[in-house]
């Protein structure tokens, strides 16, 4: 319970240059909490950073490395839209589930994510800009090392850090990684990186190309989450514009989630690749984004109206993607698109909309034919070990340890620590099922090249397999 109380004050903790943090706390989107709530306000209390060429967390601003002289990566073909499927892949039905935990990983210094290169191994990031690698050694893993170390280019900590990380689809040929940070000028940074030639567990310490780079002029809600999708592009999961405490506590001041002509809170769909053959661009956007020729958008933009999705995926069986958005004050709320249309141009509705309920106006909003209603949502109360607070995302099952577990989508709460789940080929409203109450910090839950399932304990700075007997 102590440890629990503890975690629940560092996700809630002030980070800002002159009240240092003993231990960075995860970039998850915490909410300001009612009065008697018994939780301590959340890190949207703190005061907002000053626009400047500074940082403004406890980072101690260090030397970018020389990106050197380099040879770039080889060129490979552009991506092709996936055909239309002629028949969707189908779930197993559901089970009943007892669902538990193995843990399988320690020694970590506030992990944020688990993820994979399509191989046995996993690949673990600590919030402050290093990533380790793992091998697999048993029913555990075995440290092979640091991977990366980018902590000089990150800032950190409260919502900062690294924030995400996604292998190409051709990796095993030609070597290339992308990483999303916030770097020490207050800017949201996305780089591509490779390994190193020599060393499979090691990345190139001299080859870094900046992707994209957009200063943030207002902390908190940064997302990052990056996955290559079905399509073969790269898609990238933005948070707002942030939070102001000094404006009645309202999210998103400048309203950017619902600005074409910003891409914060926004989910993004390019190709980080120059597809022409002819030099290198930073990345080229698909002919079929929904707002390319228009003026008044950014090309970029695939869906808007979102809040600070932090961890979120693609169903590798059926391709649907799944967003996990982080509420306000009231609402945590997830989201299903569809495959193969996913989501095309939708409006997830912040900050119109925060999960099912008006947000601003706080009545009377009328969201009908402006925004989707999420699939499922839940409500800031006391339960589990803790005040339910943020959510984190989120994978569906398509492993094979645990055919019980096949055809749910997990997710998890930092605070209170419950597992929670909900139908993955289900009806386009549902309730979230609990699935197991836990003392973790759970900061993200990622996945393995088979399917199985991992949740990163932020506090213990350990790694957690889920698992799932079939239950009575």
């Amino acid at each position: 319970m102590l440890a629990h109380l503890s975690a629940t004050l560092i996700v809630f903790a002030a980070c800002t240059s002159d009240q240092p943090t003993p231990a960075p706390s995860p970039p998850l989107g915490g909410s300001p909490t009612p009065a008697g709530s018994g939780v301590t306000p959340g890190p949207e209390t703190a005061a907002p950073p000053t626009p400047g060429p500074g940082s403004p967390g406890p980072s101690t601003p260090g030397p970018e490395p020389s990106t050197g002289v380099v040879t770039p990566p080889p060129t490979v073909a552009p991506p092709t839209p996936t055909p239309f499927p002629t028949e969707r892949p189908e779930s197993p039905p559901l089970r009943s589930v007892d669902v538990g935990l193995e843990r399988v990983a320690g020694g970590f210094t506030a992990p944020v994510g688990v993820f994979h290169a399509r191989d046995e191994r996993i690949f673990v990031a600590e919030q402050q800009g290093r990533v380790k690698v793992l091998r697999p050694a048993g029913d555990r893993f075995e440290p092979a090392g640091t991977f990366l170390d980018m902590s000089p280019l990150v800032a950190c900590c409260g919502e900062r850090g690294i924030l995400g990380i996604a292998f190409h689809p051709q990796y095993a040929e030609n070597g290339l990684f992308y990483v999303t940070y916030s770097n020490n000028t207050h800017s949201f940074v996305l780089d591509e990186r490779r390994v190193s030639a020599d060393d499979p567990d090691r990345a190139d310490p001299d080859y870094r190309r900046e992707v994209l780079k957009v200063y943030k002029p207002h902390d908190y809600h940064w997302g990052g989450g990056i996955h290559f999708g079905p399509d073969g592009y790269l898609w990238l999961a933005m948070g707002d514009g942030g939070f102001m405490r000094d404006v009645d506590f309202v999210g998103d001041p400048d309203e950017d989630a619902q600005k074409l002509s910003s891409l914060f809170g926004k989910i993004l769909r390019f190709d980080p690749l120059d597809p022409d053959g002819e030099g290198r661009r930073d990345y080229s956007i698909p002919d079929d984004n929904p707002y390319v020729g228009r003026d008044d958008a950014k090309p970029e933009i695939w869906a808007l109206g979102t809040r600070n999705p932090w961890r979120w995926s693609f169903d590798s069986l059926t391709g649907d993607l799944w967003i996990t958005d982080t509420g306000h004050n009231v609402w945590e709320e997830i989201n299903r698109a569809r495959y193969p249309d996913l989501g095309k141009g939708r409006n997830y509705g912040w900050r119109l909309m925060e999960g099912p309920d008006c947000y601003i106006p706080a009545t009377g909003c009328d969201p009908q034919g402006k925004t989707s209603r999420p699939l499922a949502s839940y409500r800031h109360v006391d339960a589990g070990n803790g005040f339910q607070c943020a959510i984190t995302g989120g994978q569906v099952y398509r492993g094979t340890l645990y055919p019980a577990m096949r055809s749910r989508f997990f997710f998890g709460d930092y605070c209170s620590g419950q597992i929670f789940s909900v139908d993955a080929n289900g009806k386009e409203r549902q309730q979230p099922r609990v699935m197991l109450d836990t003392a973790l910090t759970i900061s993200s839950i990622g996945a393995d090249a088979g399917g199985e399932l991992y949740i990163t304990e932020y506090q213990e700075g350990a790694v957690y397999r889920l698992t799932g007997e079939p239950g009575g």
